[in-house]
């Protein structure tokens, strides 16, 4: 279960199984969203290597939770939007499924 592209895929299935009931705010455009997925998830992995690599050998599955809520926390920290404004983003532009977004991931 250490296989990172198997990792990759549970956080995605993960991702789609919380789409929210809100929807997106304006500002939130596409190119705007994918500009901060990808901030925020090299923030996050950064974070991650630094700080939680000891906890990821006893429990493999804590990776993509601790990810997304790293990402998400340094979405509101720097840009003020919530988890829910930018989980509606993410759904209606589809991020997920951008080339660029995936290949960045």
């Amino acid at each position: 279960m250490q296989d990172p592209s198997v990792q990759m895929e549970l956080f995605n299935l993960g991702i789609k199984m919380e789409q929210p009931a809100a929807k997106a705010p304006e500002e939130l455009v596409k190119a705007t969203v994918v500009d901060l997925v990808m901030q925020s998830n090299d923030h996050a992995f950064d974070l991650f290597k630094q700080e939680y690599l000891d906890v990821m050998q006893k429990d493999p599955m804590i990776m993509p939770v601790l990810i997304s809520a790293l990402a998400h926390d340094w979405v509101f920290k720097n840009h003020n939007w919530t988890e829910d404004q930018f989980k509606a983003a993410l759904f209606e532009h589809k991020i997920y499924d951008d080339p660029a977004v995936a290949q960045h991931m």
